[in-house]
């Protein structure tokens, strides 16, 4: 059985996704298409358009046979920490042959060429990385800088090219954490086509995902015909379903309630959160008079040495009460410690059959059978995802003012659903 692994937060889910999950099939010869996707928040440090649940189903209804969750603890970190917990998770499950991922260069001999550079870390990268982030740099600057000087016959533009891109940036973190915990699965890129990532253009078939998100926040409560060609006819569908009955969620929505923990938490300061360190501990406590908003704190706090995502992420950190010592425990302990299901289709069985008699750990449907099939330490790892995810829902209730299910009141996604022909 082959089974094709691909990492995702489709937010949402447009024609470019529908596009890789088509090609991956058909390029690994694929008999199923297993999604870890990021949950209610995601890597830029800032929560998901809508639920996951809905994600799952668009995810679904365009082909995929399988959606597992990648926990908020490691949907909200780095492009490292990212990338190493999702190949842990597809890993430990012991039936993946083979990641499909995207990446936005032709120039796959360059790509694997940074990757070799940074898998082996050798002293002069190092050395040269170190002496750029003593200047000032921050780490993506410093790591270009120290490749370039590594690399001297190599297009200096090709490099930079490569290493602002995020998925080129996910597909070498991609690289490197399959060498080391997945070495048994084949690596498979898919060029991406389209609309660059950070393009904000919303014209054509294939769309960013980011241009979509923006248009939805500058026309709220309008109807979504201008988004249909971007979509998939399921997605937009889903999509309009969604407005009718939930609001869509920005990084704005998040500012009254990541003001109250900054105020809660200042006085012992911000170390002991994921990625703060104590200098950005302090800056935080001596520029937390002068909050109004997210992005305007994001923006004041910028600085040569801190990205405006950095710092996001810190921030979703401290909101979502992601430590420090969470990531050190969880890192030693292959990252993820249960599979949690978020929707299959139903023809799938067999995928499902083979995970529950290979998987390394816990397969996990409804939240209800947690506290029976999850140890005390597995247990305790729950309770943060959950907490993550009541976040979301009272973020989703203040701005929408209607109930929403939470965890224990969720169903599985099941496509097609007993009122949908396949």
């Amino acid at each position: 059985m082959k089974i094709t692994g691909i990492i995702a937060e489709y937010n949402p889910f447009h024609n470019g996704h529908a596009y890789q999950l088509a090609r991956a099939k058909e390029e690994t010869n694929a008999d199923f298409l297993l999604i870890v996707m990021s949950g209610n928040f995601v890597q830029r440090g800032e929560p998901a358009l809508m639920d996951k649940w809905t994600r799952a189903q668009m995810a679904l209804s365009a082909g995929a046979d399988l959606v597992l969750e990648l926990p908020p603890l490691w949907s909200t970190a780095s492009a490292e920490y990212f990338a190493h917990a999702s190949i842990a998770l597809l890993g430990q499950l012991g039936c993946v042959t083979a990641l499909c991922y995207g990446c936005e260069t032709p120039d796959s001999y360059l790509l694997e060429k940074i990757c070799a550079l940074l898998q082996q870390e050798p002293a002069a990268y190092v050395q040269m990385q170190n002496q750029c982030l003593k200047k000032g740099m921050n780490y993506a600057a410093a790591r270009e800088s120290a490749l370039q000087m590594l690399l001297p016959k190599t297009d200096a533009c090709s490099i930079a090219q490569i290493l602002q891109s995020p998925n080129n940036i996910l597909a070498l973190e991609y690289q490197r954490a399959a060498h080391h915990l997945a070495p048994d699965i084949w690596l498979h890129p898919v060029l991406r086509i389209g609309e660059g990532y950070h393009s904000n253009q919303l014209s054509g078939t294939y769309a960013s995902a980011r241009s979509i998100r923006s248009w939805l926040c500058k026309h709220p409560c309008q109807s979504l015909s201008p988004l249909q060609t971007a979509l998939p006819s399921a997605s937009y569908r889903l999509l309009e379903t969604y407005q009718a009955a939930s609001p869509f969620l920005f990084p704005a929505d998040c500012s009254q309630m990541l003001h109250y923990c900054l105020l809660e938490n200042a006085a012992n300061g911000f170390e002991r959160f994921a990625d703060c360190t104590v200098p950005f501990s302090n800056k935080i406590c001596k520029n937390l008079n002068s909050y109004t908003d997210v992005s305007q704190f994001c923006t004041l706090l910028k600085s040569k040495d801190l990205t405006y995502t950095r710092i996001s992420r810190c921030l979703m950190h401290i909101l979502l009460g992601i430590c420090q010592e969470d990531y050190d425990a969880w890192r030693s302990r292959f990252y993820v410690p249960y599979a949690r299901i978020l929707g299959f289709r139903r023809q799938s069985k067999e995928l499902l059959s083979c995970i529950k008699k290979q998987s390394g750990i816990p397969l996990l449907g409804q939240a209800k059978d947690a506290s029976r099939i999850l140890s005390a330490a597995q247990m305790d790892f729950f309770e943060k995802h959950l907490f993550a995810d009541a976040v979301y829902r009272a973020l989703c209730i203040a701005k929408g003012g209607r109930d929403i299910p939470d965890e224990y009141r969720r169903q599985l996604v099941r496509f097609p659903s007993e009122h949908t022909k396949s």
